[in-house]
């Protein structure tokens, strides 16, 4: 069975810490754990009950910090610091419809990594996602992503969006269905009798039915939603998380905003910009996304980013010694599709005799080593097991951690739930059913990869069940600082094109060009070239060139 079926792929999410932790022995995350403070620190502490109604009352509420428990800001793959009095916790109240501050309330956790210098300014982060926790990598961004002097100059904070990681969370499936959804793409057992019926069919059916049960699974997640978390899924838009950040801004006593965005992250930057504008800081927005695009056209550059950096895998493996994949790239493109092809009609045993690896989980895999040059060794050695000795066990530990899949079988975070349930309010479906078949068509003629794997975007999005506000415009942030705007030449989550789109659609958008493969461009280890023009504005508030192009 292909990932024809799966729900919505609209924009793979970024964990900053996924493919280090390829290199860790494949570890899962723990549970995300929210910081409650403890009885001695509660004195004082804004309630809801103590909220008059009004927006001021959010913006002004008492914040308690307390130390943060090491596993709830690391992920399990890393030591937590040796100095967890550098880091502090809390809880704050939103509400949970800024339309209605009257209503009810919801809680979002951030975390901060304190400078030691006083009255630091802080400096916001965001790692991507929709659905990538910042409270629980950011003892990692510390310590492996942000340069020295960042750290010494700001207060590092993370803010978990509502719906994500600790924060009052969006739950849309069980572990059970989770487990099948990352396995198969569907949510239960006859599901997977369906999806195979569709995909033994032939003819111009075959499309209709496809569209048919995209629909199906989409209407369905989302009552899941509604089951296990009520009407969340309402409120968890990009606009309602910026209008947080917002408030967030005010509580740490910051007249601007200073923002560091990663892939979604950029999104959440962009429309904080254009609803406040006035209040934009030194502001990076790194792996953009285009808030122009529809789900249909974000998503046919994805599967042409990585059916491109797939090849790219494929022609690096070969260049050195001790590659499964023989011959010339066209050889290796076909000998990968094969592997494909055979898991789909035989899953692959692995270490675990109840969990085979399926084609859905392989590419899950695949697609993750992508993201950065440094995850290419380890899906060498995944396909190298998985061709050599016929055991799917590397590969499978590979997507297990990027789907947050704890040894027991239970999940430490619902990620997938979030990025499901955002995307769905963040796009609307666009064109005719004719317009979505015509263009998976286009894509599966044209991919050499992942051409069984393209889906049905739209499809999906006519069937969620939960009222949208939001729509796909250009976002200009008339009247805000500069904001930096990077993007790689072969990013294949966020594919170059949308940050050259977004930076000219800012009205105060500078452009920054980093010939690469990863996804995103700026981390400690970044280019010199990369690392000056991000560290130089937000240290010293030096614009860098308009138009810079960084090659080493």
């Amino acid at each position: 069975m292909t990932s024809r079926s799966r729900l919505i792929i609209l924009i793979v999410s970024l964990t900053l810490l996924s493919l280090v932790a390829l290199g860790a022995g494949f570890a899962v995350l723990n549970a995300n754990r929210a910081y409650v403070p403890s009885a001695d620190t509660q004195s004082g502490q804004t309630t809801a009950a103590d909220l008059d109604g009004s927006i001021d009352a959010f913006y002004s509420q008492k914040v308690n910090w307390g130390p943060c428990e090491g596993d709830a800001i690391t992920p399990s793959h890393e030591t937590p610091p040796k100095n967890l009095t550098d880091y502090q916790c809390a809880t704050v109240l939103a509400p949970k419809d800024w339309d209605k501050p009257e209503g009810e309330t919801i809680t979002l956790s951030v975390a901060v990594h304190r400078s030691g210098n006083e009255n630091a300014p802080a400096l916001f982060f965001n790692p991507g996602g929709p659905g990538g926790s910042a409270v629980k990598i950011l003892a990692s961004q510390v310590r492996n992503s942000m340069g020295d002097a960042l750290v010494e100059k700001y207060d590092i904070v993370a803010l978990d969006p509502r719906g994500v990681g600790s924060s009052t969370p969006v739950v849309c499936m069980s572990d059970e269905e989770r487990d099948r959804y990352n396995t198969h793409g569907v949510l239960d057992e006859a599901d997977i009798e369906r999806a195979q019926a569709i995909e033994a069919s032939e003819g111009p059916d075959n499309q209709d039915e496809e569209i048919a049960f995209a629909r199906d699974l989409s209407a369905r997640m989302g009552e899941g939603c509604k089951e296990h978390s009520g009407d969340i899924a309402q409120y968890i838009d990009t606009v309602s998380a910026a209008r947080d950040f917002d408030m967030m801004r005010q509580l740490m006593g910051q007249e601007k905003l200073d923002y560091l965005g990663y892939s979604y992250g950029t999104f959440l930057g962009a429309t904080y910009a254009d609803l406040f504008p006035q209040n934009v800081g030194r502001f990076i927005l790194d792996g953009a996304v285009d808030p122009a695009m529809s789900s249909a056209e974000i998503s046919a550059l994805q599967m042409r980013g990585f059916d491109e950096s797939l090849i790219h895998w494929i022609e690096d493996c070969q260049a050195g010694s001790s590659c499964p994949l023989p011959g010339n790239t066209e050889e290796g493109i076909a000998r990968v599709k094969s592997f494909l092809k055979e898991l789909e009609r035989q899953p692959m045993e692995t270490s675990d005799p109840e969990r085979p690896l399926t084609a859905n989980l392989a590419v899950t895999a695949m697609i993750g080593a992508m993201y950065n040059t440094e995850g290419y060794p380890v899906l060498t050695q995944g396909m190298t097991q998985a061709l050599s000795v016929n055991d799917g066990s590397i590969l499978l530990a590979i997507a297990d951690l990027l789907n947050d899949r704890n040894a027991d079988g239970s999940y430490a975070a619902t990620s997938t739930d979030a990025l499901i349930a955002i995307n769905s309010l963040d796009y609307e479906p666009t064109g005719t059913e004719q317009d979505w078949k015509s263009q998976v068509m286009i894509l599966r003629n044209e991919l050499k990869l992942m051409d069984e794997f393209v889906g049905y975007d739209s499809a999906g999005l006519t069937a969620w069940p939960f009222e949208r506000t939001a729509t796909r415009k250009a976002l200009k942030a008339e009247g805000a600082n500069p904001i930096v705007v990077i993007g790689t030449t072969h990013d294949p989550a966020t594919p170059y094109v949308m940050s050259v789109n977004l930076a000219k659609q800012l009205s105060s958008g500078v452009l920054v060009t980093w010939e690469g493969w990863d996804h995103t461009a700026y981390s400690k280890d970044a280019s010199q070239c990369v690392r000056d023009a991000v560290e130089d504005y937000l240290v010293s508030g030096t614009v860098p060139a308009d138009g810079l192009h960084c090659e080493n």
